[in-house]
């Protein structure tokens, strides 16, 4: 399917298709939204190994800037659907679409965000995205910011909001432990323990499983030197 895509797909029938798509994100039916979103990764895996369809990635982060909620919310989810892909291809092209994806999702993410459904949607991306986010996470500025933003997330009065805050916690301390020292001292400590004590079993089973990331990450760099010593 992707050969006959790539080689017997007349260009002005691709880009027809490809535009249609986009416009479908703007349905004011979630479910239309939702399946524009993958079929748009669909398109995605293909094209952006190939260095085609450079615009994406820009547009979709101008539609949560300026688009209406429906678009904002079914744009966020593309952009979680396209980090959270297992195509070896497509996840290698992300890198060098790391501010995009950066800029989109913490816009959406941030507490000044009056949709609840949008905000939710973006801390979800923002947690798929994280693994593509590295050159940004090793900047001390922009760390502080997105630190910033997500735990802001976890005191949101919409749970979902609170839940999807945590895991994404959760997904940081596993993928950057190393720099979370500060922010361990500074703030975790104390949401942490709020969440567990949340009445939401959602929230406090994320809050928890926070705790079992650093058991996780301390188990491994005592059997790291260790295994140091004994060589």
């Amino acid at each position: 399917m992707q050969a006959r895509w790539v080689q017997q797909i007349p260009l002005p029938v691709k880009n027809q298709v490809k535009e249609l798509a986009l416009k479908t994100l703007a349905s004011n039916d979630a479910r239309a939204g939702q399946s524009a979103a993958q079929f748009i990764v669909s398109i995605a895996a293909i094209e952006l190994p190939r260095n085609e369809w450079p615009e994406l990635m820009g547009t979709l982060v101008q539609n949560v800037g300026t688009g209406s909620d429906h678009l904002k919310q079914a744009s966020l989810t593309t952009i979680g659907f396209i980090c959270e892909s297992d195509d070896p291809e497509l996840r290698e092209s992300l890198s060098a679409h790391s501010n995009a994806i950066l800029t989109a999702v913490v816009q959406g993410a941030r507490r000044e965000e009056p949709n609840n459904d949008v905000r939710n949607a973006a801390i979800t991306a923002l947690s798929d995205a994280i693994d593509f986010v590295r050159s940004n996470m090793e900047n001390e500025g922009e760390r502080n910011y997105i630190m910033q933003v997500v735990c802001e997330a976890t005191q949101a009065e919409d749970t979902r909001i609170q839940a999807g805050a945590f895991g994404c916690l959760n997904r940081i301390m596993g993928a950057y432990y190393d720099k979370m020292r500060f922010y361990m001292e500074k703030a975790l400590f104390g949401l942490t323990i709020m969440g567990m004590k949340n009445e939401e079993e959602d929230v406090a089973k994320l809050a928890i499983e926070f705790w079992c990331t650093v058991c996780e990450e301390e188990i491994a760099i005592e059997d790291d030197n260790a295994a140091v010593c004994t060589s």
